[in-house]
């Protein structure tokens, strides 16, 4: 019996469910919208065919190659293929994108909290000490930062429940998206609050600061952050029934989510317009899935024959809904990823890599040293970002795109080290999606463009469209990155220096 459960594969069904699971985002299609409206659409699509499909095929083709050193990851793919310096820098890059993302969500967790509690967004007012509300949301993350690596550094590794409970509670959101807005637009006899002007919606957006081709090109990161996560995917292939019914449901998913994610943009024009929502005060990257929420509960609720106050309150309930919705799923993933990367670059690095300090686990089998010098290093960047910058939306925004910059660089260097797999023959090739080098070259090259020229875009994109504190945050995509970089070759350096010694 236990041979027949561990042999059972999984159908096209299964694998297009969990590849949707671990991919839609649902503040995604937001973010999209408040930045280009329904011109974002095609640069989803456009994503999605020359970013996550051709990344996840090649995602399965390491996996099933290094399968039986999966532990080892995206350090061993790289390693294998292009030598352990750029096997190191490459998933160091990796890990730097982990900490922008803790970052990130040491600003953002705060938004969902206050409309959980509040019912709307009242962090652009809050203040702490005689501070401004950015400065305030940074001292409240670094508190949060503390507190996390605190109750994680004792093994509370059970906290990824809340995961579970969160991912449970984003897929109620996105079934109310479509149910309130598809009666919207029933009761409103198909009114788009945002209209649609035929083709010309779709392909030039509103937003005056993309109108310049550099920039606009720039809005690829966040297509590419959309579909973020896809290299943990490729170990799906050795589950299928078959090699076949792997690629078939790759392009599938492929189909199934960019769809998903332009059917919410799409969506968002039947409650906001965006012409309002962009002139809103306070309106930033950070709350912007929050405002809409609200909208799209006000505006069903009159929709239904309510009252003004009435279909403010369902506005609220539906900024609740989302608020409590999104903490959940914060709140998971931050205890879940604030050991988890660490602890596999701790683990997965040759034996005198790094110092024994930083290895050294407590009881709880947890490395406690690493993970508080690891708080420092985020508590020391969020002082950098949000006790510098002027103002709320400024802070988001380089969050945002930090990010963004953050999740496209690692796969540069996936990308990168594909052709050089394929050329070694001494490494597993009995898995192939892409039958001849030439097919490999081309497709690794386009994507390999696509995302550079899009994070090039992303980092001068401030400066470019004069943005306010655009030169603050054009340096720090260019100098995080950089700084990551220099860090990880030093690394190196020593720890070839120790291996030297060793060896005397």
């Amino acid at each position: 019996m236990s041979d027949t459960k561990e042999t059972k594969k999984i159908g096209i069904t299964g694998i297009i469910l969990m590849v949707f699971s671990v991919i839609f985002g649902f503040g995604n299609p937001a973010v999209a919208y408040l930045k280009m409206g329904y011109a974002s659409i095609i640069w989803y699509i456009f994503g999605a065919f020359t970013f996550f499909l051709p990344l996840m095929f090649v995602s399965a083709e390491f996996a099933v190659s290094f399968k039986n050193e999966s532990s080892g990851g995206i350090y061993t793919w790289m390693r294998k293929s292009r030598g352990e310096l750029y096997g190191f820098v490459g998933s160091f890059m990796y890990y730097f994108a982990i900490i922008v993302w803790m970052v990130g969500v040491s600003a953002r967790i705060w938004p969902p909290i206050s409309s959980f509690i509040f019912g709307e967004d009242k962090t652009k007012s809050w203040s702490v000490l005689g501070l401004g509300n950015t400065q305030t949301i940074g001292l409240l993350g670094m508190l949060l930062i503390l507190a996390v690596t605190y109750f994680a550094s004792r093994g509370f590794n059970k906290v990824s429940t809340i995961a579970k409970i969160g991912g449970l509670s984003c897929s109620v959101i996105n079934v109310l998206l479509y149910v309130a807005s598809f009666t919207i637009l029933i009761l409103n006899k198909g009114f788009f609050e945002e209209p649609i002007k035929g083709a010309y919606s779709f392909l030039k957006t509103p937003n005056p600061d993309f109108e310049k081709p550099i920039v606009l090109i720039g809005f690829v990161t966040f297509a590419i952050f959309a579909y973020g996560g896809i290299e943990s995917l490729g170990s799906l292939v050795d589950k299928a029934k078959s090699a076949k019914t792997f690629s078939k449901a790759c392009i599938l998913s492929t189909i199934f989510i960019a769809t998903g994610y332009c059917t919410a943009i799409l969506l968002w024009g039947v409650s906001s317009n965006y012409t309002k929502l962009v002139s809103s005060e306070g309106v930033t990257v950070g709350n912007i899935t929050y405002v809409l929420m609200n909208n799209l509960g006000t505006k069903l609720g009159l929709a239904l024959g309510m009252g003004a106050q009435q279909a403010a309150g369902m506005g609220a309930m539906f900024m609740r809904i989302m608020g409590l919705s999104m903490l959940l799923c914060f709140c998971g993933a931050l205890f879940t990823l604030i050991y988890s990367p660490l602890k596999t670059l701790l683990d997965g690095a040759p034996k005198n890599m790094w110092p024994k300090a930083l290895t050294v686990k407590n009881k709880y089998d947890m490395p406690q040293n690493a993970m508080w010098v690891q708080a420092a290093v985020v508590c020391v960047l969020i002082i950098s970002t949000s006790f510098v910058g002027k103002d709320a939306k400024a802070l988001f925004n380089v969050l945002q795109l930090l990010s963004n910059v953050g999740q496209c660089l690692p796969y540069l260097f996936i990308i990168a080290s594909f052709p050089a797999f394929r050329r070694k023959d001494e490494l597993n090739h009995d898995y192939k999606i892409f039958k001849t080098n030439f097919s490999v070259n081309i497709v690794c090259l386009i994507s390999f463009l696509v995302i550079l020229f899009g994070t090039i875009s992303t980092i001068f994109q401030p400066v470019l469209t004069e943005e306010e504190n655009g030169v603050f945050q054009t340096c720090w995509m260019l100098f995080a990155p950089v700084i990551f970089i220099s860090i990880a070759f030093i690394i190196f350096y020593f720890y070839k220096k120790r291996e030297a010694e060793s060896n005397v």
